[in-house]
């Protein structure tokens, strides 16, 4: 049991390993907006997510990638954070947009269909970049993979 909790622990206090930081830009037609983001590839990279995150940084989230479009769901358990969960289709084109998620919720979100990947961004970054659907989200193909 012991054991159990101190795993429980360091999962929570260490960063992912498996994950990388690769540059993404959101562009609009008003403005670009540079950020740094961690990628989700795999399903176990993918079901942790950001649980557990204590902050976040205004220029930083993380990005899931999926291999097909499909209808995607998102909930908030063991996520601390309260986020805007940014819905993209194969293109990068935004198709929906959840803003201000709340922290643990276990309300599922969505599901949006059409969907190859997810952005989450710190609650307050849509509305502070104006951020809408018609966007279109580009990852650095430079630093892929």
């Amino acid at each position: 049991m012991v054991i159990k909790r101190i795993l429980f622990i360091l999962m929570a206090l260490l960063p992912s390993l498996s994950l990388y930081a690769q540059n993404l830009t959101i562009e609009c037609s008003h403005t670009n907006i540079p950020l740094t983001v961690e990628v989700a590839r795999t399903l176990e990279e993918q079901k942790k997510g950001l649980m557990f995150r204590e902050a976040l940084d205004d220029n930083a989230g993380m990005i899931f990638l999926y291999s097909q479009p499909s209808p995607v769901a998102m909930w908030m358990k063991n996520t601390p954070l309260s986020l805007d969960m940014i819905f993209a289709d194969e293109t990068g084109t935004i198709v929906d947009i959840h803003e201000n998620t709340t922290p643990h919720s276990l309300a599922i979100i969505g599901p949006v269909s059409g969907v190859s990947q997810v952005l989450e961004v710190k609650s307050g970054v849509v509305k502070k970049h104006g951020i809408t659907k018609g966007c279109r989200l580009k990852l650095d193909p430079s630093m892929s993979h």
